[in-house]
Order: structure tokens, then sequence, then C-alpha cells
């Protein structure tokens, strides 16, 4: 992605970690460096650490699911976005796509994933 945008991410990432909300752990940013190359144009590659036991929401509805459990997926990401709204953050790109659900105590936990369109 442009490197903006990753260290925008980053530095996102790091402050939801900070205030132990839901999200991926980011673990490095690697920069490209190339001086042809003016800021606008360098990419950038962000490095989460992996979350164990966590899918996608395809994953947790591929071949079929109850109503009880879209009813839980909604409730997971609605919780997410309470918990983040109350820490004073905005998520620009939330979505189903952007999130990683896990079983927690029966239950679907929510953790975001992309930030760089947040504030």
């Amino acid at each position: 992605m442009p490197e903006t945008i990753a260290i925008k991410e980053y530095g996102w990432l790091r402050e939801l970690l900070e205030h132990d909300l839901q999200a991926v752990v980011p673990v490095a940013l690697v920069v490209e460096r190339f001086p042809c190359l003016s800021e606008s144009e360098r990419n950038a590659l962000l490095i989460t650490r992996f979350l164990d036991f966590a899918l996608p929401y395809r994953t947790v509805i591929v071949g079929g699911t109850t109503e009880e459990r879209m009813q839980q997926l909604l409730d997971a990401l609605a919780d997410l976005l309470v918990q983040l709204h109350l820490a004073g953050f905005f998520w620009g790109d939330c979505s189903l796509s952007n999130t990683l659900f896990r079983l927690d105590a029966g239950r679907l936990v929510a953790y975001l994933v992309d930030a760089e369109t947040s504030e």
C-alpha cells in the first residue's frame, strides 16, 4: 500500500493495542527506500501478528449457517463498533471483510483488521 497510508494504519493499530481494543497487533512496517521515488510513489508493507483461531466471516458461514450464528456474527461486529466509538475511534471502512472473528467462551468476538481509513 502507499507509504503514507501504511504509516497511518500502523499508528492506529498501535494506538488500539495501547487501549486494549480488539484489533490485530502490528509487528512491523517495511518501507521502500528508493531515492528515485517521491514520497507519494513509495510503497510499504504492514505486518501484523497472526491472530490464533481467528477466521474471516466467509469461513464462519461457509456451508450454510444458522440464524443464531448470523446474529452472533452481527452482535460481535456491533460490540466492536461500540467499543471503538466509546474510545473515540472512527473506523472508516467498517465491514465484515475487514474483521476477523473467533470463538471465545461459546460466543463470537470481532477484531478490527483494516484501519487505513480510520480517525
